[in-house]
């Protein structure tokens, strides 16, 4: 089960796909509305050939080795879902489980969400396509902040992680892979907070809706 993606709505579209651009990601699908019908807008189109043209853009996927970010338009920062690899086996069992924690499951052909307590979804792709054959950079770490109304520890139930740290502030669960940190927030929604990579290089940036990229060799 490999970390691999996580997804925004924001009002900064432009300004988001710009950034990771001069991070090295590619843009590899732009779809969104135009005049009240959905249209693509993927490269070689730039911002310069439709900046004007008031789209409202449904999905913004940009890819670099094990990472598929996307976003989409919306009035606000708002943190949306992270993304998992699975292969089939894997596929069925969390959904076994989702069915257990009694969790909303959206089941579909090219990915499934899963919707938790704290508003954000968690996305199970069995497509290895979405990422690229490099293996850098590649998602080691996630600190999502968001209330305690339920405890985090059940997303380790979800997932079949092991429960490493749990505190009232603080719920720390890992496979062999990846490592999810959930920190108590008195914000009513949830927020991804940082993001860490194993990379080709060391760094240290924000992105334009605040989340803090942390690269490590």
């Amino acid at each position: 089960m490999q970390l691999f993606h996580y997804h925004w709505w924001t009002d900064k579209p432009e300004e988001m796909e710009t950034f990771y651009q001069q991070s090295g990601f590619e843009t590899t699908l732009r779809v969104g509305r135009h005049n009240g019908e959905m249209h693509t807008f993927n490269p070689p189109l730039n911002w310069e050939e439709f900046r004007d043209k008031d789209i409202q853009f449904r999905i913004i996927e940009m890819v670099k080795g094990q990472t598929n970010i996307t976003f989409g338009h919306g009035k606000k920062d708002m943190f949306d879902h992270i993304g998992f690899l699975v292969t089939d086996t894997e596929y069925s069992e969390v959904l076994e489980r989702a069915e257990e924690l009694q969790w909303k499951v959206n089941e579909g052909e090219r990915r499934t969400f899963i919707s938790t307590p704290w508003k954000f979804r968690i996305e199970l792709q069995r497509r290895r396509e979405v990422v690229t054959e490099e293996k850098q950079p590649s998602i080691q770490a996630m600190e999502i902040h968001m209330p305690f109304r339920e405890n985090p520890a059940l997303v380790c139930s979800l997932l079949d992680f092991e429960l490493t740290e749990q505190t009232s502030g603080k719920v720390t669960i890992e496979n062999d892979d990846c490592t999810l940190i959930f920190c108590n927030s008195e914000e009513k929604e949830a927020s991804l907070y940082s993001v860490m990579f194993l990379a080709d290089h060391v760094f240290s940036n924000v992105d334009p809706v605040q989340t803090k990229l942390i690269g490590r060799t």
